[in-house]
This record gives C-alpha cells, sequence and structure tokens, in this order.
C-alpha cells in the first residue's frame, strides 16, 4: 500500500468517506488523489505534499473528497 495512503487509512479518512482501501485499490486511489491534485506520474512525497495543502483548503477538499466518493465509495 502506498505511504500516504495507509498513513490515511489508519488516521480513519477514507473510513469517513465510505471508501474501503485494500491492497488491490489503494493504488487507484493514490492515482486519482494524483490526477486531483495535480501531481499525476510524480512520487509519493510531491503527491502528499501537495494532497496536505487541500485537505487544509475547505474548497478544495471537497472536489478531492467528491471525486474519491464518486470513484471508490461503497454502495
Amino acid at each position: 500500500m502506498t505511504c500516504f495512503v495507509a498513513h490515511l487509512k489508519k488516521k480513519g479518512y477514507f473510513d469517513e468517506l465510505g471508501i474501503e482501501v485494500t491492497k488491490e485499490n489503494a493504488k487507484h486511489i493514490e492515482n486519482e488523489i494524483a490526477r486531483v491534485v495535480g501531481e499525476k506520474g510524480e512520487h509519493c512525497p510531491a503527491i502528499w505534499k501537495e494532497m496536505k495543502a487541500w485537505l487544509e483548503d475547505p474548497k478544495m477538499k471537497a472536489k478531492l473528497e467528491k471525486s474519491l466518493k464518486k470513484k471508490f465509495a461503497k454502495g
């Protein structure tokens, strides 16, 4: 599992969004986060740095979470 996806899973972030993170979908989740935050093709540290900025801004956080829920939320 990717570094920041595992970290956010431990913190309960994905549970709050109704997303079950598995070995099979963790890389897809990382790729979607990278795409949304504008770091597609980058490695973990660059994506995580940008994602933290997005999580601090309510509008950007809402956009990211909407995209993640649409693609990965169960039910």
